[in-house]
C-alpha cells in the first residue's frame, strides 16, 4: 500500500470510527501531506525506515527551519498513521520503535491578558441602551461568553439553541472527542446580554439551530469571531494580539486565582487529564508575584 493510499484509508477511519472533528482531519491531513511530498506519494508504507524518518527531521528543522513544535506535530500525524497500519497489519513493524529522536520543545506557558487589558476589553463589551445593531449585539455576547466561560472559539460557534438553559444558568458543550460538558452563566453582566441577544435573535430569519447567527440567518465560525476580537481588542486600545484561546487561559488563569479548586477547573474547560490543567497554577503563582512585586516595591536581579 502507498502512502496516498494509507492516508485516505487512515482519514477516513479517524472520521467514521474515532469520529475526530472536521478541524482534527484537516490538520492531520496537511500534515500528512507534508510528509508524502518529502517521501514521494508513491512511495511505499512498509518501504519507510527509521534513517528516512531522521532525513524527513533533518529537512524541517535544517533546510526548511521549522519551529520544533511544528516538527513534532508533523511527526505526531505521521506516527499515528504507522500506528494505525501496524494495527491493521499493513505493516510488520512500525519505523518509529526504532527512531530514538527527541524533539525538545520550549517551555511556554500560556498566554493570558493582564488585568489591565482584561478591564479595557469588558469595558468594550457593555451593551449600550441605544445600541439596535443585531451583529453588534450577537459579536459582544460571543465573546463575553469565551472570557467567562473558557470554552474554545469552536465550541462556541457549535453551540445550538437547544444547548442553552437560561433557566438553569448553564450551556452544554459539545468539546473535544465528541465529550459534553456543562458550564455556567451565571455573571449579571453576561446573563443579561444573553438574553437582551436571545430577543434580538427571535426576529432574524434564519433555518439555522446554531444560537449564534450573523444578520443574514447564517451561523458564524470561527474566523469570523477570531476578526471581531481583532476589531473589539483595537476599539479597547489593547496593543497586543488577542486570540480566543487567550480569553480561555484568562478565564483559567482567574478562576484559580479567586480559588475555585483546580478539578472544578478541570472540568469546566473540559480537560481529559489534569496535568494540561496544572499548568495555569503556575501562571497564576507568576500572577501573584507580580502583584506582590508591584505592592511591595520588590526589587529584580
Amino acid at each position: 500500500m502507498t502512502l496516498t493510499e494509507a492516508k485516505k484509508n487512515f482519514l477516513q477511519h479517524c472520521a467514521l470510527v474515532v469520529n475526530l472533528s472536521q478541524n482534527t482531519l484537516r490538520a492531520y491531513e496537511s500534515d500528512l501531506d507534508d510528509a508524502h511530498r518529502f517521501f514521494g506519494r508513491r512511495t511505499k508504507l512498509e518501504d519507510v525506515r527509521p534513517e528516512h524518518l531522521r532525513g524527513y527531521i533533518e529537512h524541517l528543522r535544517v533546510q526548511r527551519q521549522l519551529k520544533e513544535t511544528t516538527i513534532k506535530r508533523r511527526l505526531a500525524s505521521l506516527k499515528l498513521l504507522f500506528i494505525w497500519a501496524e494495527r491493521e497489519k499493513l505493516i510488520e513493524g512500525d519505523p518509529f520503535h526504532m527512531l530514538n529522536e527527541r524533539i525538545r520543545l520550549p517551555k511556554r506557558l500560556p498566554r493570558a491578558l493582564d488585568r489591565s487589558d482584561r478591564e479595557c476589553l469588558r469595558k468594550t463589551l457593555v451593551l449600550r441602551a441605544s445600541i439596535d445593531d443585531f451583529d453588534v449585539i450577537r459579536s459582544k455576547t460571543a465573546i463575553h461568553l469565551l472570557l467567562d466561560t473558557g470554552i474554545r472559539v469552536g465550541e462556541l460557534v457549535a453551540i445550538d439553541l437547544r444547548d442553552l438553559s437560561l433557566a438553569n444558568e448553564s450551556l452544554l458543550i459539545h468539546g473535544k472527542g465528541n465529550r459534553q460538558r456543562l458550564v455556567y452563566v451565571m455573571q449579571k453582566p453576561l446573563y443579561r446580554k444573553m438574553e437582551k441577544y436571545l430577543a434580538y435573535r427571535r426576529r432574524i430569519q434564519t433555518s439555522s439551530d446554531r444560537l449564534f447567527v450573523l444578520a443574514n440567518g447564517r451561523p458564524i465560525g470561527p474566523v469570523k469571531v477570531r476578526a471581531e476580537l481583532r476589531s473589539l481588542c483595537r476599539t479597547a486600545g489593547i496593543v497586543r494580539h488577542v486570540t480566543p484561546h487567550m480569553l480561555r487561559h484568562t478565564c483559567a488563569t482567574q478562576w484559580l486565582e479567586s480559588g475555585v479548586d483546580i478539578r472544578y477547573v478541570q472540568k469546566l474547560l473540559g480537560h481529559q487529564s489534569i496535568s494540561t490543567t496544572e499548568i495555569y497554577t503556575h501562571v497564576s503563582d507568576l500572577g501573584l508575584r507580580e502583584a506582590l512585586f508591584k505592592a511591595t516595591g520588590g526589587f529584580r536581579r
